[in-house]
């Protein structure tokens, strides 16, 4: 008897023990996997611990360019499109957004190399023989409180360039700035202040600089430039079933009127004096759906009078570089005139892998004050064709005629000996994701 009580109390002593022992086992943590958001679209993902949405894009692309489209000093926005070069550009993108009492808060930022081998003008021979460009940027970034956004991002004057890659004439700008925006049922509202300079204006010039002329030497010296204000604009936008059209208008002040000085010497330079100017311009896009699946047609125009980067005569689908032979080499982007043009382009989607698009678009500017008689018209057609085999894979084909005449305010040609004809064609790969 006593024998099988011992056992017994032995037994559950050892039971005792054990589930003791099993008490002070250590218990693993909860793994905290990386979880999808899906607050604000595809692709997002928590950031462990936080309630911050992730998400991470960008792309590789590597092109070749051939073509004539040399003007001189002109068409100096596409240095890939001449003669014959290979180029690769990598953008990194990355976008962390949260939900708060005021609204969405978000930011984002998209960086950018690029190699390739351009001619930069003012080289000695052996940099041209072995010219070479290898670049890092930051081509936007932004911070976005609700209404308030500011950053580098694109203008609000902006409303697209069409369906091909080289573009046509327009704004097409980045700049930094910022802007409020206000959007109900389509309608949207929205103001900006931006800084002039993103767009070729002069600023204070703190002191004296000079032009050069094609040997690399001074040839006209200036001062000024300290009084600019940032641009102001105003936009409208509606988007409603098919379509989507868009209406802004630009207040500038820039310094591009000729005061005192000869501009001969250091000692003597021109003043460079404020005058105000003013753009409008228009998009309208619309789907036609209706009659092939995923095709889309877009015009656009604008107008600016001493606000020449509006309306592409200059930035970033610029038809000139400088308006004046080389011993008064005024750069068109502080240049005082006026200027229009106009875009239109078609977009054809053959297969969901498969699509085409035609564009073409025509600039003019008319010079005054101290270029009064110069005069640009300048028009370009494209063809352009896309193929995605995979999803995330683009091969891209640009073919391209551009044709610019006019004349300088002493009369002369503004090609040169260059001519008023040029082609070229753009291929490229891009891998997105």
């Amino acid at each position: 008897m006593n024998f099988k009580t011992l056992l017994l109390g032995s037994a559950a002593a050892m039971l005792m023990a054990g589930g003791a022992q099993a008490a002070d086992l250590t218990v693993a943590e909860p793994v905290d996997y990386v979880k999808v958001c899906d607050a604000f679209g595809a692709g997002f993902f928590y950031s462990p611990g936080t309630d911050t949405c992730i998400k991470i894009g960008g792309y590789v692309k590597f092109g070749t360019a051939f073509g004539d489209s040399d003007f001189g000093r002109f068409n100096a926005g596409y240095a890939n499109s001449n003669w014959g070069n290979f180029y690769t550009e990598v953008s990194m993108q990355a976008t962390a957004s949260t939900v708060t009492e005021f609204g969405n808060l978000t930011g984002f930022i998209d960086m950018r190399a690029a190699t390739g081998n351009t001619y930069t003008g003012g080289q000695t021979f052996s940099n041209l023989v072995n010219s070479a460009t290898n670049s890092a940027y930051v081509d936007s970034a932004y911070l976005e409180l609700g209404p308030l956004k500011a950053g580098r991002f694109t203008s609000l004057f902006d409303f697209g360039r069409g369906y091909d890659d080289t573009g046509m004439f327009g704004s097409d700008s980045t700049t930094d700035h910022i802007q409020l925006t206000y959007a109900v049922n389509g309608f949207g509202l929205a103001i900006s202040v931006e800084d002039n300079r993103d767009r070729g204006a002069l600023g204070n010039t703190n002191g004296v600089v000079y032009t050069v002329d094609e040997f690399g030497d001074p040839a006209q010296y200036f001062t000024g430039g300290n009084s600019n204000i940032p641009d102001i604009i105003g936009a409208v936008t509606y988007a409603s079933g098919i379509f989507s059209a868009k209406v802004a208008a630009a207040y500038v002040n820039e310094a591009v009127k000729f005061g005192n000085g000869s501009g001969l010497s250091a000692a003597d330079p021109i003043d460079l004096d404020n005058q105000a100017g003013w753009a409008i311009g228009g998009g309208l896009e619309i789907a036609l759906d209706s009659f092939s699946a995923g095709d889309r047609f877009f015009v656009s125009a604008a107008y600016g009078d001493n606000a020449n980067s509006f309306t592409g005569i200059t930035g970033g689908t610029s038809v000139a570089g400088t308006f004046n032979p080389f011993s008064a080499n005024i750069t068109a982007s502080v240049s005082p005139g006026t200027s229009w043009s106009a875009l239109a382009s078609y977009k054809h989607v053959w297969t969901p892998q498969l699509w085409s698009s035609l564009s073409g678009g025509y600039a003019n500017f008319s010079g005054r004050d101290q270029i009064d008689g110069t005069n640009i018209d300048a028009w370009r057609a494209g063809f352009t064709t896309a193929y995605t085999p995979v999803k995330g894979l683009d091969l891209v084909g640009d073919v391209f005629y551009t044709n610019i005449k006019g004349h300088f305010a002493n009369g002369d040609d503004l090609n040169d000996d260059n001519g008023n004809n040029a082609w070229n064609l753009n291929l490229f790969l891009k891998r997105s994701w």
